[in-house]
């Protein structure tokens, strides 16, 4: 079939929607027709050329639609199954799979090379992390795509597919937030909020976000922080009104420094989570005495989730307004927006924009 999709020829240039033809779906695949993607900050790394994709590319991961083609040997889902793309294969096989971690699955990739079921002319298109959602129709295998049972619009049930469960799978299920602990979230884009959202659930009790950003510091006291402050004299700050640290930091920016900062402000036997995304090039430094306070450092990759559990349960609490995600959404564009859309994601003021098909 042929359909539309926004084509990145090369980096830091804009994206063209182009119309692409699309094979139909093979043995365990599904076509899903789009209707809503988030545009993420790793879309726009792929763009920079900081991950590693083949142009031309379709970018795009955090996505919802519903299933409108089956190949053969698909067992999970029916046309007309709303469903949340999931951007860990699942593959079922490998260690992490057979562990019972999807989400440190050895299959996943940020570039199919060019191989898949979508092509410009003779020109085959290479699909970030090979979902390639900035696509009026994709497809992948049944694994990603999971079905959920929900009355969330698709321009907000979009954001479980990345940023949300990203964040508050770090929240809940990376770092265990237990009930009365104290917690700090460095940076409140979209993952430090859904974060933020994550220990409010969980039962913290004070929750300190740090941005530098008035705007996100102002949503995320919406959204359940106790407490808004710039980076600026921060860590003096946190730890005389926690008297000696947090029991819990997560960090969701990126930086080494700010990592070291939060690891810094994490009491003795806390945790520290690391959930933002460095260059493959930097190195983080600690004092090395400081792991003899019994302190934990470590990553978070997808919030430890597994999609096919942890996609519906999400999107219940959404549903129950324990989750808020509309406050997430600053813009909804349509898909012929999606430059206008990616510039407003570069001024860094944006939590999200999402793209309506």
């Amino acid at each position: 079939m042929k359909t539309r999709a926004a084509i990145a020829f090369s980096e830091n240039e804009p994206l063209v929607v182009e119309e692409v033809r699309l094979s139909d779906p093979g043995h365990g695949e599904v076509r899903i027709k789009m209707e809503a993607c988030g545009i993420c900050r790793s879309d726009l790394s792929a763009l920079e050329g900081k991950e590693t994709v083949q142009f031309p590319v379709v970018l795009g991961h955090e996505g919802a639609g519903y299933v409108d083609g089956v190949g053969a040997g698909v067992t999970k889902l029916k046309e007309g199954d709303k469903v949340v793309l999931s951007w860990t294969p699942a593959c079922g096989n490998c260690r992490g799979c057979r562990r019972g971690d999807v989400h440190l699955c050895e299959v996943l990739s940020m570039t199919t090379e060019g191989r898949g079921p979508m092509t410009l002319g003779d020109r085959s298109l290479d699909r970030f992390m090979a979902l390639g959602a900035f696509a009026e129709h994709i497809v992948v295998p049944e694994n990603m795509a999971v079905p959920i049972k929900s009355d969330l619009e698709a321009t907000h049930s979009c954001l479980i597919g990345c940023g949300v469960t990203t964040g508050f799978g770090a929240a809940v299920n990376s770092a265990s937030v237990r009930w009365g602990e104290r917690v700090a979230v460095y940076g409140c884009g979209g993952v430090g909020l859904a974060a933020i959202q994550g220990a409010r659930v969980a039962g913290a009790t004070d929750i300190i976000a740090i941005d530098p950003v008035a705007e996100r510091r102002a949503a995320a006291l919406k959204l359940g922080a106790t407490a808004a402050i710039p980076p600026e004299n921060s860590r003096k700050l946190i730890m005389s009104e926690t008297n000696g640290g947090v029991d819990v930091a997560i960090e969701c920016v990126g930086s080494p420094a700010v990592m070291a900062e939060a690891f810094g402000v994490t009491r003795s036997g806390g945790r520290c989570v690391v959930v933002g995304l460095p260059a493959f090039t930097e190195m983080l430094e600690i004092p090395a005495i400081m792991l003899l306070q019994e302190k934990t450092l470590t990553g978070s990759i997808y919030g430890s989730a597994n999609p096919a559990v942890d996609f519906q349960k999400i999107a219940s609490l959404a549903d129950n307004k324990q989750l808020l995600l509309a406050p997430m959404v600053d813009k909804i564009r349509p898909f012929d927006e999606i430059n206008i859309g990616m510039d407003e994601m570069r001024q860094s003021k944006s939590i999200r924009v999402v793209l309506s098909f």
